[in-house]
């Protein structure tokens, strides 16, 4: 068998052609590989993304909801001291109100000496039985104005240096 030259061309060229083509399909393969490759991963990265954006967001809720969560516990917190501060003020108040004053120590010291005078006029007058009763009253006036005053913490007075 004998080729002519121009079969010979022929089949260089068919074979030129084929390997050509086989070059282009393969280069667009691999260029089609890598774009998928590429996409994909794109498509993981967006994936990804989006589920570290939700995580991200379920974060700052469970965050906003553990300071909103501590606020109310601070107020409930402060309502609960102020309410108990309110009663201390009353028991305060009430015990005050029961506690004996200065004013009132010097009021008893006054009656103490009112009743001696009263002790004093009633003997002048012969009745002795009311006499005593007044010194009576009156000594126990003095010791509840000493008692008072044993009580009373002792204010010491500082100097300045």
């Amino acid at each position: 068998m004998n080729f002519t030259t121009i079969q010979i061309i022929a089949f260089i060229g068919a074979a030129a052609a084929m390997a050509i083509l086989f070059g282009i399909g393969f280069y667009e393969g691999l260029r089609k590989g890598k774009r998928e490759a590429f996409d994909i991963g794109y498509q993981r990265g967006l994936h990804s993304h989006r589920h570290e954006l939700v995580q991200a967001r379920r974060d700052v809720d469970a965050a906003q909801h553990t300071l909103t969560m501590s606020r109310f516990h601070a107020a409930q917190a402060l309502e609960a001291n102020t309410a108990e501060l309110d009663t201390c003020r009353k028991h305060v108040a009430d015990l005050q109100a029961r506690c004996m004053t200065e004013d009132d120590t010097h009021q008893l010291v006054a009656m103490a000496d009112k009743l001696i005078l009263a002790a004093n006029t009633f003997a002048g007058l012969g009745s002795h039985d009311q006499a005593q009763i007044c010194r009576r009253l009156s000594a126990h006036a003095r010791d509840l104005f000493d008692r008072y005053w044993r009580t009373v913490p002792v204010m010491e007075v500082e100097v300045m240096a």
